[in-house]
């Protein structure tokens, strides 16, 4: 009888810490548990059985007898009973067995603790699963988009790669890493277009030099006789014939990869002849060259190159713009670098532009062949050099040109 009470104190205990219902059904189950008849008893005095037949008929007496006592056992007739308060609750749970019944051996005490601590260890296991196998999982599925030179079908979900654990760090990594790839395949084919065409350029620099030399010939031969007003249009003729040029000049210095010839060279005055040279196009265009240089900035660097290279930006600016409008070119010199801005005042460049800058054969202008920023970068990397893209605060497509001032020494 003792140890029976111990049973009911030890399960009353647990219970107690344990947010359980008190239901027939949960009182079912317990019973099934322990082979004993199990019942609640209710704050209000109502009684919640296990089951309707086997207990005590004189049990409701009894109960009211008992109810405001501490944990009793007793015995009615055939049959055993204790009750003892649910630990912090106002209700008591209620054990009751046939005599030397039920509860045999110790397994009885630990019954329902053992019980709730194999489902704490299922939780657990769920638990390991659900933040740890199945996350490997879906990272080892998703290991062979490595392989692959294109976005993956299936992404890695958002959720995981936001994790703060070496899970979260390993989708990071795996995502960074794919994308990296991606980039240098990107580069790679880039780098064949680009070495194909600077192939064909130097194939066709004969071709295409010979004509363009006749047409700059054939224009300096009819300029005095041509009607007055006409010379702005012989002017145009040349500044194509040069454009044309340029462009194959830049496509052989990208194609032969020799290093530039650099002599130092001021950048104002290298602008200043620019402007003068582009200004009928300009004028034609509507579009108006200003020029802000403060002190001279000596750049050690292939005058006819980087002449090329701010000539197609201006060139750039003016197409960017088909109503007309001011571009601003301006010098900073600094300690060891001159920067050069041009800035328009157009629409600005487009997100996609920005995102794609210096990429071969991408171009927004129709008619425009996307090697124009690509051009101007590799001569400027090739003098140490470095131009980037952005949209000026006041408005405007802005490009910016950096180069490393002239050293005496």
């Amino acid at each position: 009888m003792r140890r029976f009470q111990q049973t009911a104190v030890s399960n009353a205990g647990f219970m107690g810490q344990v947010p359980l219902p008190r239901s027939s059904e949960m009182a079912r189950r317990l019973s099934a548990i322990l082979e004993v008849r199990v019942a609640f008893l209710r704050a209000d005095g109502t009684i919640v059985r296990s089951s309707e037949d086997g207990w005590p008929g004189n049990l409701g007496t009894v109960l009211k007898e008992i109810a405001e006592s501490e944990t009793t056992a007793t015995r009615l007739g055939d049959h055993d009973l204790a009750i003892t308060p649910l630990t912090g609750s106002p209700d008591h749970l209620i054990l009751v067995r046939e005599k030397e019944g039920g509860l045999a051996g110790l397994g009885g005490w630990v019954l329902i603790p053992t019980l709730f601590l194999t489902a704490a260890f299922g939780c657990l296991v769920f638990l390991l699963a659900h933040r740890i196998v199945r996350p490997l999982t879906v990272l080892t599925r998703w290991l062979p988009n490595l392989k692959h030179d294109k976005e993956p079908a299936e992404s890695i979900p958002p959720a995981l790669s936001a994790r703060s654990d070496e899970l979260g760090q390993l989708a990071r990594s795996l995502q960074e890493t794919h994308q990296s790839l991606l980039r240098e395949q990107k580069l790679r084919h880039q780098s064949e277009r680009l070495a194909t065409l600077g192939r064909i350029a130097t194939s066709l620099a004969h071709e295409i030099r010979n004509p363009a030399a006749a047409i700059r010939m054939h224009a300096d031969l009819i300029e005095p006789g041509v009607k007055p007003g006409g010379s702005e249009s012989i002017s145009l003729i040349r500044e194509e014939v040069e454009r044309i040029t340029d462009l194959v000049n830049q496509w052989l210095f990208v194609a032969r990869a020799a290093p530039p010839e650099r002599r130092p060279h001021d950048l104002g005055e290298m602008l200043s002849a620019i402007a003068r040279r582009q200004k009928p196009a300009l004028r034609h265009a509507g579009s108006h060259l200003k020029i802000e240089a403060g002190n001279p900035a000596l750049v050690a660097c292939d005058k006819l190159r980087i002449e090329q290279v701010i000539r197609n930006l201006i060139v750039n600016a003016s197409q960017a713009m088909p109503d007309g409008g001011e571009i601003m070119a301006c010098i900073k010199p600094g300690e060891e670098h001159v920067q050069l801005d041009i800035r328009d005042s157009g629409t600005g460049f487009s997100t996609e532009a920005l995102d794609r800058f210096g990429e071969p054969f991408f171009s927004e202008r129709e008619g425009g062949m996307g090697i124009g920023l690509t051009l101007a970068r590799e001569v400027v990397q090739a003098h140490e050099g470095s131009i980037q893209v952005s949209n000026a605060p006041e408005g405007g497509a802005l490009v910016t040109v950096t180069l490393p001032l002239h050293s005496a020494s």
